[in-house]
């Protein structure tokens, strides 16, 4: 459309041109011709007036054929840039949503990594109080219940039984043994405790991270989706916007094919004013030189009217129009 309204702008400065160049010849005198001359160069103007109508009326009739095909060409090439427009807008949306989703996901992902720090956490403090649980059972090597009953046993025979020194320092000795590893299984069972307390609060650690880790894939699948239909609609926008090129490419070459049909038409509406002004000017002439005709006609008429007018008095309708027009006769 550019090259053609800097085709129709180029050709109206040409016309300009060219209406200047038609004053100036028309604003000169034209040279005084014969009557058989003006007569040769009248059918001649009249000639080039009608072949110059025929020329612009066939060149008319060939721009509107032109058009035509234009206006189909143009049809075509807007709808498609038209729904160019329109599956851009469902790009743009799936995109958008596309960007949402990964938001989203880089969200829940910084909250499943601030859960698995936690449930490191958890799960370094459980390891320190396995360790501590494993020691303290390796050096308890029983449970509370056999050595609680075998602390009271060996505690009822030392207090009640009548044994030797030696024996009864051994015992001592036991019993002491006894309440370590008694103390050492009851501190184990209370870290068991603990342990199972903190295995509680990491189980649901990692059930929320499950829970974000299920909520991360139902996103990435849902942003997958808009990402592969986004993909769609773009590449459906480059095969229409290569047919809608072509289209355009097309209607260019039928401006192209119309600008020297617009330009000839300018030419020639320069051309017919001129050639009717310079017909105005040599009928203007032969209007003159046929006045003259007549003048001298009527001339001759005048003399035989007056010369019948004198003797008879009776005169022709014509014979008495001319004594009038002449004032022979006065009425």
């Amino acid at each position: 459309m550019g090259e053609l309204i800097g085709v129709q702008m180029q050709n109206a400065t040409v016309e300009e041109r060219q209406a200047e160049d038609v004053k100036e010849k028309v604003d000169t005198p034209l040279p005084k011709l014969s009557e058989r001359e003006l007569k040769e160069k009248i059918n001649f103007l009249r000639q080039r007036l009608e072949q110059n109508e025929r020329e612009l009326k066939a060149t008319f009739r060939e721009i509107s054929l032109h058009n035509e095909g234009g206006q189909e060409l143009k049809a075509k090439r807007d709808g498609l840039n038209s729904k160019v427009k329109e599956l851009s807008a469902k790009a743009l949306e799936h995109r958008k949503k596309r960007d949402e989703a990964n938001s989203r996901i880089a969200e829940l992902k910084s909250q499943r990594d601030q859960y698995r720090s936690k449930g490191k956490e958890f799960g370094e403090k459980i390891g320190v109080l396995k360790k501590t649980r494993d020691e303290l059972n390796k050096a308890a090597r029983g449970r509370v219940e056999t050595l609680e009953k075998a602390y009271s046993e060996e505690l009822n025979i030392f207090l009640t039984a009548d044994i030797p020194l030696e024996h009864e320092i051994n015992l001592w000795k036991r019993l002491i043994e006894l309440s370590q590893r008694f103390g050492a299984t009851k501190k184990a069972n209370e870290i068991h405790v603990e342990m199972s307390q903190e295995y509680s609060k990491a189980k649901e650690v990692y059930t929320d991270m499950d829970s974000l880790h299920a909520q991360i894939q139902a996103l990435a699948q849902e942003s997958q989706k808009y990402h592969e239909e986004m993909i769609a609609f773009y590449n459906e926008i480059d095969t229409i916007r290569k047919e809608a090129d072509s289209y355009h490419s097309q209607l260019s070459e039928k401006y192209k094919g119309i600008a020297p049909l617009r330009k000839r038409i300018g030419a020639i509406k320069v051309e017919i004013p001129k050639l009717r002004d310079e017909l105005d000017v040599y009928l203007e002439q032969m209007k003159q030189i046929q006045l003259v005709k007549d003048e001298e006609k009527n001339l001759g008429k005048r003399e035989i009217a007056k010369e019948k007018f004198k003797k008879s008095g009776r005169l022709s309708l014509e014979e008495f129009k001319i004594l009038v027009e002449h004032e022979d006769i006065k009425l």
